[in-house]
């Protein structure tokens, strides 16, 4: 742990002794680790909200653009009774709940990775 303590403490001095903060424009465009933590934070954001999106559908089973001409159904969709339907249905929406909860960690991950880079 003192090892860790010292190179964190040695990194910080560092950069305080390279970088005066207080004169801003000398630095000005030479770094472009701002730009990849915003566009990491920006791209983490949108993917939170597509998980959202993608849980929230599952959850709640919504067809935002459900057509009933849209569906084909095979002959064995047809006789399939309705219980096996149902179970195959909950099956899928079980599958996209678990996708939405993934992609919602990973926008997570970014964010952090974001604060991180800058």
């Amino acid at each position: 742990m003192g090892y860790l303590t010292f190179f964190i403490n040695r990194v910080a001095l560092e950069t305080q002794t390279a970088m005066d903060s207080y004169n801003s424009e000398d630095h000005a465009g030479t770094s472009y680790l701002p730009f990849i933590g915003f566009m990491l934070f920006l791209a983490g954001i949108v993917v939170i909200i597509v998980g959202l999106a993608t849980y929230l559908t599952a959850k709640h089973n919504f067809n935002i653009f459900f057509d009933a001409r849209d569906v084909r159904m095979t002959y064995d969709e047809q006789i399939m009774p309705d219980d096996e339907k149902a179970r195959l249905n909950n099956e899928k929406l079980a599958k996209d709940k678990k996708k939405g909860k993934i992609i919602i960690i990973i926008g997570v991950v970014l964010v952090i990775a974001s604060f991180v880079v800058l």
